[in-house]
């Protein structure tokens, strides 16, 4: 929804540019490191092993959904049977399907967040600046995931775009084919819930009746997309998406983590505090507001990490592109200049993005013997296959799964769905190691060399 005719800024100063240059300079610099990385054939994840076996298995004909001690999908169906579809369309393995849906996703969440802000009253100049922070921000900090066989930045591409089509017309029908959008991305992730629930309160708060029916359209969505998932995959279905789960407060700690996008949360949490009955700000408060509960409820769970901040990276990406249109709003900012503060402002995410130890991204741009490095590991991984489909059984790769699934090994453990069922009290170890001595598993240790998770780090 516009919430007034769009700002215009037909000139800017050169600092300001020169700023703005510098941070789309950065955001292509840290986004080649994950699509470098994406065409190698090393584990970028621990997860990727257990997305790709899973579409392998649909490929199969075998059940997704089945009664398995060691071996449980947890996921929505919709994702295994996309990367399938396109893996057979192009001949590409899974694996890298994934990969470059993840990278795909990435930039569409880009322009979805450029458009949001557009649609929110903002110039174009500050459209791009929410788009570039996002880019930079996810490509540096959240590496790991960007580029990687998972689903969720796919979900969270869908949602985007569904949020970005929702503001486009308050009058229209849109916000109906948003929410239906947004109920069927559920089914591709299901743990991005703050962009419905904000869509849901924008709407009631607008107007109740319209948000009331927008409510019961998106839970018949969902109600209707369970019970054709219960037909066709039975009970194993429900089985696996309620996967008992082990929660521990402390893991509250992580919170420290926000700080990598703080500074655009902060100015953009200023901003919209100074103007309140303002409907951009209203729409950035509540959107922040619920995504950081969401992200509080989702990283108490283990097997949650950085991905529940993602849609709190949405809302701060968003929130800083409509805040940048309107410093003048906070008081400090006409005593400093606005111009002046603009340009401190894109300095200060500049700031944030370089002051990091982490050097992969410059690395593999700057320094052949980090390229070869990798060519190495590559070797490594080609190696530790080769070795394990020489071992006759089954054979489980504890640290690298991924070695194991390039030696054509089946699926046979999977140490998330074991072990969560013992941290929560379910089942004992004892009866775990002798239901596992019973199926005779090897397990093998994989070269570390193979696995590059700890790159997205460094």
């Amino acid at each position: 929804m516009q919430s007034s005719k769009p700002i215009r800024h037909p000139r800017i100063s050169p600092e300001l540019a020169a700023a703005l240059a510098a941070l789309a300079t950065l955001a292509l610099i840290y986004f080649a490191w994950p699509v470098y990385r994406a065409f190698l054939p090393l584990q970028i994840d621990i997860n990727e092993a257990w997305n790709a076996y899973q579409a392998d298995m649909l490929r199969a004909g075998q059940p997704l959904y089945s009664s398995n001690d060691f071996i449980t999908n947890n996921y929505p169906p919709l994702s295994f049977y996309v990367v399938n579809a396109l893996s057979a369309a192009t001949g590409i393995d899974v694996l890298y399907v994934g990969r470059l849906l993840s990278l795909a996703a990435t930039v569409a969440i880009a322009f979805s967040v450029w458009a949001c802000v557009r649609r929110l009253g903002a110039s174009r100049l500050a459209a791009t600046l929410g788009a570039l922070w996002w880019l930079a921000s996810m490509a540096r900090w959240y590496a790991g995931y960007v580029g990687m066989d998972d689903p969720h930045l796919v979900a969270l591409a869908l949602m985007t775009s569904a949020l970005a089509y929702a503001l486009r017309d308050p009058n229209s029908k849109r916000a109906e084919g948003a929410i239906v959008l947004m109920a069927l991305a559920g089914f591709y992730k299901h743990n991005l819930v703050a962009i419905p629930a904000t869509t849901l309160c924008w709407w009631t708060l607008q107007d109740y009746r319209r948000g009331l029916r927008l409510t019961l359209l998106g839970i018949g969505t969902v109600a209707v997309s369970f019970a054709v998932c219960g037909l066709v995959f039975g009970q194993a279905f429900f089985h696996g998406l309620l996967l008992p789960r082990h929660y521990d407060v402390t893991r509250l700690g992580s919170i420290g983590r926000l700080q990598f996008i703080a500074p655009a949360l902060i100015i953009a949490a200023v901003w919209a505090a100074y103007r309140r009955r303002n409907p951009a700000a209203r729409f950035v408060s509540i959107f922040m507001a619920l995504a950081f509960l969401s992200y509080v409820g989702q990283v108490l769970a283990y097997g949650v990490a950085d991905n529940a901040t993602f849609e709190l990276a949405v809302a701060a990406a968003i929130g800083i592109g409509c805040a940048f249109d309107d410093l003048a709003a906070i008081p400090a900012v006409q005593r400093l200049g606005l111009e002046r503060v603009k340009v401190l402002v894109v300095c200060i995410l500049i700031a944030r993005l370089l002051i990091s130890a982490r050097l992969s991204p410059y690395l593999v741009l700057l320094s052949p013997d980090f390229r070869s490095s990798l060519n190495d590991r590559v070797s490594v991984m080609k190696a530790e296959s080769a070795r394990i489909s020489a071992i006759p059984g089954p054979v489980v790769c504890e640290n690298v799964p991924l070695a194991c699934r390039f030696a054509d090994q089946s699926f046979a453990f999977d140490t998330f769905t074991v072990g969560q069922p013992v941290g929560a009290g379910r089942i004992s170890q004892p009866e775990i190691s002798e239901k596992i001595g019973g199926r005779k598993l090897r397990f093998e240790a994989i070269d570390p060399r193979a696995d590059i998770s700890s790159l997205s780090y460094q």
